[in-house]
């Protein structure tokens, strides 16, 4: 079955592009100083071990994340490739029917449930094996976002 017909109905447009760096303060003086994107103040998201600095193109949203230990899960990445484009997210309005519709696919997540992400999003992981290699992320806003 094909897994867009699952989630058709769920996916509402790109939330953000990620892209690791080594660090947030070096990238910010490209992204916001030659680039000319605008940019928040970074967040420190526990769970996964990150700093995140959301920045704006337009109405776009590139989030540049780094490491913010040894043991964060982009650290191996950073350390493999350098930094770069790190995963593509989807804006859902609800990250457990996504899963949910995922499973049913028989796509293969890396989150068989939803988590805390920056800002108070929801998220999830869908394996890059089921995506083309690319890493997918699914963002539910808190309510109050909307």
């Amino acid at each position: 079955m094909n897994p867009q017909s699952h989630l058709a109905p769920l996916v509402r447009g790109i939330h953000h592009i990620a892209i690791v760096v080594p660090s947030i303060a070096a990238a910010r003086k490209v992204y916001e100083g030659v680039l000319g994107v605008s940019a928040g103040e970074p967040e420190f998201v526990a769970d996964q071990k990150v700093n995140v600095l959301v920045t704006y193109a337009g109405a776009q949203r590139i989030e540049l994340v780094e490491p913010a230990s040894e043991d964060s899960p982009v650290s191996k990445f950073l350390a493999k490739t350098g930094g770069g484009m790190h995963h593509v997210a989807y804006k859902v309005d609800d990250v457990a029917a996504a899963i949910a519709a995922l499973k049913q696919a028989g796509l293969r997540l890396i989150d068989e449930a939803p988590r805390k992400g920056a800002h108070g999003t929801t998220i999830a992981f869908v394996h890059p094996s089921a995506t083309g290699g690319v890493l997918t992320e699914l963002v539910q806003e808190p309510a109050h976002a909307h």
